[in-house]
């Protein structure tokens, strides 16, 4: 009988541990993201923070100073984005319903522009093109109605993201090391994980990412030189689909500057038409081939994400977590990878 009560006993910590784990768990899962947000912010900004401590010599102050620095050109940046995006949305709405009110082409004379108009104007086109534009519409503004509803929770998680970059930035280092030593990996297997997870983090945050966000700005910069309405919001459709292997940024620039050279040659204006060829010319060589320059300098030849993982990451991460998951997504799933295989060969080596 005592033996089978010492060795209930036993079970008691153990049983416990899993409970508080669990429970902490449910208690850190509202802010999971924003603490995962905040590891990310610190990673890419990290080399910040080491030539600002050369500087000051002083880890406090240094990750201090570099959290003020991501407020001023992240969070700031990114709420007036949101706002304008919201206002830009509404405009493209309203610039449909006009289209289709007074047909897609002015100033048709040829046959094949009546044709076209008169497709436009039918009722089952119509229909369908602003069922499409409103419930677009109705997403942007509702999520920016959301966003301004939700506040004080964004308000908590921002201060999370922050909290958790700043330490990060100041105790990253110790925080690897102690990972270490919980996990007790073979040193070699260590150093492989953490130098794949280094050029994965860097393919996605810097070689996806960045070149992204570089095609979105000329893609709107083109838009906005050659008088297409509304380039912010095109702008960022076409980083997002430059996210994307297997579509890219040409699935918006190339019908614009169709229509553009379309609308010139129907009203018989040669300025229209050079626009249209000149948006086109523009946005393949500074919007198009920018990825294929970009990124093999950028990424380098050691870090390659599999295009299957990026696509897979990026929807999957967007159904579950919403647009953060283009970011996450792609990378959650290219480091479960590489521990598997890092994992699979130790196996086969034992």
């Amino acid at each position: 009988m005592r033996g089978e009560n010492i060795q209930y006993k036993s079970y008691v910590p153990i049983i416990l541990f899993v409970l508080l784990v669990v429970l902490s768990f449910f208690i850190l899962k509202p802010l999971l993201l924003a603490i995962f947000v905040g590891a990310l912010l610190a990673y890419a900004f990290y080399p910040l923070y080491t030539f600002t401590l050369k500087k000051t010599g002083k880890p406090t102050i240094s990750s201090f100073l570099v959290c003020f620095l991501v407020l001023l050109i992240v969070i700031i940046p990114a709420g007036l984005l949101i706002k304008l995006l919201i206002q830009e949305s509404y405009l493209i709405y309203v610039l449909v319903k006009q289209k289709l009110a007074v047909g897609l082409f002015s100033n048709c004379t040829t046959e094949l522009c009546l044709a076209i108009s008169d497709f436009g104007q039918s009722e089952w086109f119509s229909s369908q093109l602003k069922e499409i534009t409103r419930a677009t519409t109705n997403a942007v503004i509702g999520k920016g109605s959301a966003f301004l509803l939700n506040l004080p929770r964004l308000a908590v998680n921002l201060f999370v993201v922050f909290f958790t970059l700043f330490y990060f930035l100041k105790d990253g280092e110790s925080l690897l090391k102690r990972l270490h030593n919980y996990l007790q990996l073979q040193q070699k297997n260590y150093a492989l994980i953490q130098e794949r997870v280094k050029e994965n983090v860097h393919a996605i945050v810097y070689g996806f990412l960045l070149i992204a966000m570089i095609q979105g700005i000329f893609g709107a910069l083109g838009f906005f030189l050659f008088g297409i309405p509304s380039p912010l919001f095109w702008g960022v459709i076409m980083a997002f689909f430059a996210l994307i292997p297997a579509i890219g940024t040409g699935v918006i620039w190339v019908p614009a500057s169709l229509i553009l050279i379309l609308d010139g040659v129907f009203q018989d204006s040669t300025s229209l038409i050079l626009k249209g060829v000149g948006l086109l010319v523009y946005s393949f060589i500074f919007v198009g081939s920018v990825d294929n320059l970009l990124r093999p300098k950028i990424i380098g030849d050691k870090a390659k994400v599999h295009v299957a993982i990026i696509m897979l990451g990026i929807f999957g991460g967007i159904l579950l977590i919403g647009p953060l998951g283009v970011i996450i997504g792609p990378l959650v799933l290219s480091l479960t990878t590489e521990i598997m295989k890092v994992y699979l060969a130790g196996r086969k080596s034992g």
